[in-house]
């Protein structure tokens, strides 16, 4: 019965080339609609997010992203609390429902409209976020997934340009 539990164990490995856990991912990752996320930048590194409009760690993480652009397309996953207030959500509504969503999301992340969100219509693109939220299990933000390691790193974590390969 053990060697039995072993193969099957064992058997993943051996035939997909990789561990349980990164093929857990890769499976996850492979039921990520990439085409409702928000997406940022020209580079040929791809990385999924989850953010919230005010989490301080996802402020930091998105100052550090938005200077790598040209090496990173980033898929971007709105998370808003709604136990964060009204204002949470209408940072959500801005990034998602904007024309310019990349003016809209810098704005937002970098602090400009803290206080002063401007209005913005209600569109269907955060309720499919949240069901995307939903669907992958996030419970805390910054949640990054990197696609080409099967790899996820949760919250924010300097080592996340070096796990891009953008900074060593």
């Amino acid at each position: 019965m053990q060697r039995a539990v072993l193969l099957l164990l064992i058997a993943p490995i051996i035939i997909f080339g990789g561990s349980l856990y990164e093929l857990l991912i890769k499976e996850q990752i492979e039921s990520i609609p990439l085409e409702k996320a928000i997406v940022v930048g020209k580079g040929e590194k791809k990385l999924i997010t989850f953010i919230n409009p005010d989490c301080p760690h996802c402020r930091a993480e998105w100052k550090e992203l938005r200077k790598h652009l040209d090496k990173v397309k980033v898929y971007v996953f709105l998370f808003p609390f709604k136990t964060w207030g009204e204002e949470n959500i209408k940072k959500a509504y801005y990034i998602a429902c904007s024309k310019d969503k990349l003016k809209a999301l810098d704005e937002v992340m970098l602090g400009k409209v803290d206080g002063n969100v401007p209005p913005a219509p209600r569109c269907s693109l955060v309720e499919e976020h949240l069901k995307v939220v939903e669907k992958v299990g996030v419970n805390g933000v910054p949640y990054n997934i990197i696609p080409d390691k099967n790899k996820i790193i949760e919250g924010f974590s300097k080592d996340l340009l070096k796990e891009l390969g953008i900074e060593r």
